[in-house]
C-alpha cells in the first residue's frame, strides 16, 4: 500500500483511516519504504503512519528480510 499525501487537510483523514486497520507492524513498513524511496521525510512518514523511530527500528530487520525475500524471488522468476 503506497500513498501520496500531501498538506491537503483531507489527506491527514486519508493518512488515519488508511494506516488506523493496519498493524504497527504494517505501518512501520510504509515508513520505512517511503524513506527508502526518498517519498516522504522521516517527520512525515512517522507523522502519517503513527510510529516512532523505535518503531521503525524495531522491524527494520523483518522489513529488509521481506525487501530480501522479494528481491531473490523476482530475480529467479
Amino acid at each position: 500500500m503506497t500513498a501520496s499525501f500531501t498538506s491537503d487537510p483531507s489527506a491527514k483523514s486519508l493518512a488515519t483511516s488508511a494506516t488506523s486497520k493496519l498493524s504497527r507492524q504494517h505501518r512501520a513498513w510504509i515508513a520505512l519504504y517511503s524513506l527508502y524511496s526518498g517519498e516522504w521525510n522521516l517527520a512525515d512518514a512517522l507523522r502519517l503512519n503513527e510510529v516512532t523511530e523505535a518503531d521503525l527500528a524495531e522491524f527494520e530487520a523483518s522489513w529488509m528480510r521481506l525487501r530480501f525475500r522479494h528481491m531473490t524471488t523476482s530475480i529467479v522468476a
